[in-house]
């Protein structure tokens, strides 16, 4: 379990940092818009990348704690054996769908190493690389949960 202390360290961490970025970057472009005669044009890419890597970094600590929307309007009508299995199918189906995506996601970024963005001039594997660590995060935290699952249905 040292492995999800220092994953959910780095995801956290990373929302912290990618969000204040953002803020200020967002901030940066209206001060610029109002106050002086021309706009940093690498303020808007900016702003989207770090966007992007706040969302992807935000995204496996929110599957973690369970903070993803949940359609209770629906599942209170199930019956407790249909509720199990639905809990049992959740996160086996979020593994297997975050697990292809994170596989696939390596050749979009060896892709990348040869593109450039427009105006920060930044190789496009950095902003390939918030998709693998998405998924690579709520695959992980979905492998977890589908083990809590499994011994809670034991029991």
């Amino acid at each position: 379990m040292i492995f999800k202390f220092f994953l959910s360290k780095f995801l956290k961490y990373g929302t912290l940092i990618t969000s204040l970025g953002f803020v200020i970057t967002v901030s940066l472009q209206i001060f610029a818009r109002f106050l002086l005669s021309d706009v940093p044009p690498w303020t808007e890419e900016a702003s989207r990348i770090l966007f992007i890597y706040a969302i992807a970094f935000a995204s496996g600590l929110a599957y973690r704690a369970n903070y993803f929307i949940f359609l209770e309007a629906f599942y209170t009508v199930f019956s407790e054996k249909l509720k199990k299995i639905i809990d049992l199918i959740s996160p086996l189906m979020s593994l297997v769908l975050f697990g292809f995506c994170a596989y696939y996601t390596v050749p979009m970024i060896k892709m990348g190493m040869d593109e450039y963005s427009p105006t920060l001039h930044v190789i496009m594997a950095i902003p390939f690389l918030s998709i693998f660590i998405l998924s690579f995060s709520l695959s992980y935290f979905s492998f977890l949960g589908l083990i809590n699952k499994i011994k809670f249905w034991k029991s």
